[in-house]
């Protein structure tokens, strides 16, 4: 059951089966090379746009952030608006006024106009989080504009404070948390 005839034959068929694997070898290694050479096309993220308002949120954890920009001011990017936290903020006994007399009477006045129940631990969080803001808004508007002085940079801030309280509770719809 000899299934060639001859050593010879058999030695023909091995050394052809060696070739033919030594052909396919070497495409395959030419296919490699032409692979690698190839400039493969790159995907470029150009820019992208986030439509928060869109958003459906259901459990809402961690601290509020009530955005004090300049007449909602579109910034480029954030480092424009950072003022180092190590610096210690100055400000006067206006921003102080403003602090501690016009935030929580602005918050109650606008409540009340529009009818928005209003927790008391609600409240106090949402000053909390203003106060935190305003005397590096302060020490913005002071280096921005040297020339203003702190009652007219207390103005600016009351303005900006007023606008967002309003977009506040407009989004927010007065639910209580």
């Amino acid at each position: 059951m000899n299934y060639y005839q001859s050593w010879n034959e058999w030695v023909k068929q091995v050394m052809k089966h060696i070739q033919d694997q030594q052909q396919t070898i070497e495409q395959l290694t030419q296919k490699i090379e032409q692979l690698q050479t190839q400039e493969h096309p790159k995907t470029v993220i150009e820019k992208i746009e986030y439509h928060f308002d869109q958003l459906k949120i259901e459990t809402l954890e961690g601290t509020l952030q009530i955005g004090l920009t300049p007449n909602g001011m579109d910034t480029g990017n954030i480092e424009d608006l950072y003022t180092p936290q190590s610096s210690a903020p100055k400000h006067d006994q206006a921003l102080d006024e403003l602090m501690n007399g016009v935030v929580p009477q602005d918050i109650d006045n606008y409540a009340a106009e529009h009818g928005i129940p209003l927790a008391n631990q609600h409240r106090e969080q949402i000053i909390a989080d203003i106060n935190k803001q305003l005397p590096e808004r302060f020490n913005f508007y002071r280096n921005q504009h040297p020339d203003l002085d702190s009652v007219s940079i207390v103005e600016k801030l009351q303005q900006e404070v007023r606008h967002s309280v309003t977009q506040y509770f407009t989004h927010k719809g007065g639910e209580q948390e």
